[in-house]
């Protein structure tokens, strides 16, 4: 026999305590969750709404029909072919005929369209929450898990809460038709069947909190399977996997984790069977002595064969009712807290100006940091700190330091991905915040270090679009340096990229992805270019073009340039130094080089190292 792990009296009560506690943190009531969902669901198919509905209305129908219909057939087997008799059995047949297709149009409906419909119109509106939120709150814990407990609820949202309305719904019709039919045999039937209904539900509760109280105890095997099983088929992991020899790893982490889970397994099947057993009992219980009574009516002749058949089919199905609407309403408060978690989501406060800002400078631009620190999320110093500057109109300016020193947080700070913790960051003298931050972002052009592709075909991977402007298109593949890459492919420009996602995508090397996300950013032609070490993936020919094409790339245009090798900077009309989050050094390259400074001690070591390979190379030729 399993021993089952009793909760103590002091972990129920702390669960408990911290089950209202979620309550009450609930910024919406259950009343105004489901008059959201339903809400949202209707304008995603009205067809849904209506189906529920009707579904309910028929299952009703066809279940009471079907208990008159056996009235009639046993009362029309003992008297024989009577007109009335057989005029009933037609009815009440072509209605559960009638009915029961209903049902099934309706159910295939919302199983194979309504559901869908609804649960992609919630996805539809964390999708736009997502691409839309202040970057910032992309990068917190606490937002990404409130992101998954959305992206769980919506299924509950999209699936459960029209199945949960359409079953009380017929629940609450079956509950008073058929406790009024077995009224009129006696009052007493009603509590003799409902109590043991309403007793199994009590039950049923009573183990789902044993269930609830351990789910802590095999949270984190099940977190470790889903690890492992990802691990064991992500296409990332699969070089280390194979080369490194992970299989014997994966497996015994597999197993280790399932035999942990295994023991819960048998732990809980143990529980609810004991439990299984006592509902059972009451509810046979319940029936056997509401079966009893009508049986003896029968048999002593108060009630005739076809009352005996639909008092029977009375008993069964009150019981039913009762249950199942029991079932239903304590489901509604784990659909509304799940409803509240997708409008948790969806209600997350932006910082940034995302209503009607002030229309943008339309002849050039200029941006000035004051006072500007940052500090991330968590952390306890800032990554950057009282940081002033400016950048004028049509000015290259290059961020240099080392790794670590805050250069590609000034890059997010300046584009508005962050905002700052402390100072503020003006446009033309206006801080940013009074500008619409979507019209904000169309100002920059940038290549990340971080190179984002997404699946699609080239051609929107660099436009953004399916029809584009083909001769500019071009123009900036050619610019970048790709359009030979591109021309080579059997697809062309029409070539779907991210393998996995498309059969016939192709892959591309680094220093060509890195050329593709210039391609990019030179084709949004924003009026203020920012290169985060744009050449890290090029050959050293390629970075040679980069640097000649520089200035061509930035005419017109203010630019921001970041990198770790110095030589690239002297491309730039002024260069930063940062460093430990502050302006260490400041001036143009020749400028930096007559202070000797910190910029030149790091000039002349890459220089040195430079100079060395060179000289190693002549030696081996």
């Amino acid at each position: 026999m399993v021993k089952v792990k009793k909760y103590s009296k002091e972990k129920k009560k702390q669960d408990t305590a911290n089950a209202r506690a979620e309550v009450k943190k609930q910024r919406y009531s259950l009343m105004q969750n489901l008059s959201f969902a339903m809400r949202e669901i209707w304008r995603a198919d009205k067809l849904v709404v209506i189906s529920c509905f009707g579904f309910a209305a028929a299952m009703f129908a066809m279940r009471l029909a079907d208990t008159y219909f056996q009235k009639y057939v046993v009362e029309l087997a003992i008297t024989g072919f009577e007109r009335r008799l057989i005029f009933m059995c037609v009815g009440l047949f072509l209605l559960k005929t009638l009915s029961n297709f209903i049902i099934t149009v309706t159910e295939r409906y919302r199983d194979f369209v309504g559901s869908s419909k609804a649960v992609n119109h919630f996805h539809l509106m964390l999708l736009k929450k997502c691409v839309t939120t202040d970057y910032e709150n992309k990068e917190r814990c606490e937002n990404n898990n409130s992101l998954n407990k959305a992206m769980d609820g919506m299924r509950v949202a999209g699936y459960h809460t029209p199945v949960n309305l359409r079953g009380s719904v017929r629940h609450i019709l079956e509950f008073f038709t058929y406790s009024a039919i077995l009224s009129m045999l006696s009052i007493w039937l009603i509590p003799i069947v409902v109590v043991p209904a309403l007793l199994y539900y009590f039950t049923e509760r009573h183990k789902m909190m044993w269930i609830w109280n351990m789910t802590d105890n095999w949270q984190i095997y099940d977190r470790q399977l889903g690890y492992i099983k990802n691990a064991g088929g992500d296409l990332e992991r699969a070089k280390d996997v194979r080369l490194y020899n992970f299989k014997g790893l994966l497996e015994k982490a597999f197993s280790r984790s399932f035999n942990n889970r295994y023991d819960w397994y048998r732990q809980q099947d143990a529980w609810e069977f004991r439990h299984g057993c006592v509902q059972n009992f009451i509810l046979s219980a319940g029936k056997f002595a509401a079966y009893a009574y009508v049986i003896y009516l029968v048999i002593s002749g108060n009630i005739g064969p076809g009352d005996f058949v639909v008092y029977f089919n009375s008993i069964m199905k009150l019981s039913e009712a009762t249950n199942d609407w029991c079932n239903n309403f304590s489901g509604y408060q784990w659909i509304s807290s799940n409803i509240g978690y997708v409008r948790d989501y969806l209600d997350m406060p932006e910082k940034t100006n995302r209503g009607e800002g002030r229309p943008l400078p339309k002849d050039g631009f200029e941006i000035e940091f004051r006072n500007v620190s940052y500090t991330y999320f968590g952390a306890e110093n800032p990554t950057i700190d009282g940081l002033s500057f400016k950048i004028k109109k049509g000015e290259k300016l290059a961020l240099v330091g080392l790794n670590g020193a805050g250069k590609t947080t000034v890059v997010k700070l300046l584009c508005g991905l962050y905002d700052p913790t402390e100072g503020e960051i003006l446009l033309n003298g206006v801080p940013v915040n009074e500008y619409n931050r979507e019209e904000y972002f169309s100002l920059f052009s940038a290549v990340f270090q971080d190179i984002s592709i997404f699946s699609g075909t080239i051609e929107e991977n660099v436009t953004g679009v399916e029809n584009c402007d083909r001769e500019k298109f071009f123009s900036c593949m050619k610019n970048a340096g790709i359009s030979e890459k591109i021309e080579s492919l059997q697809s062309k420009e029409k070539s779907h990229l991210v393998r996995g996602t498309y059969d016939d995508a192709i892959e591309l090397s680094g220093g060509e992805t890195q050329k593709l996300a210039l391609a990019k950013a030179l084709y949004k032609n924003a009026p203020m270019l920012i290169l985060d070490e744009p050449t890290a993936a090029l050959d050293p020919i390629a970075e040679q073009e980069m640097y000649l094409n520089y200035t061509k790339f930035a005419e017109g245009k203010s630019s921001v340039f970041i990198s770790h090798r110095l030589a690239s900077t002297r491309f730039c009309d002024r260069i930063i130094l940062i460093a430990d989050g502050k302006i260490s050094e400041c001036g143009t390259h020749s400028e930096l080089m007559k202070l000797d400074g910190k910029y030149a001690e790091l000039f002349n070591i890459q220089s040195s190292y430079y100079n060395d390979e060179k000289v190693q190379r002549e030696e081996d030729i």
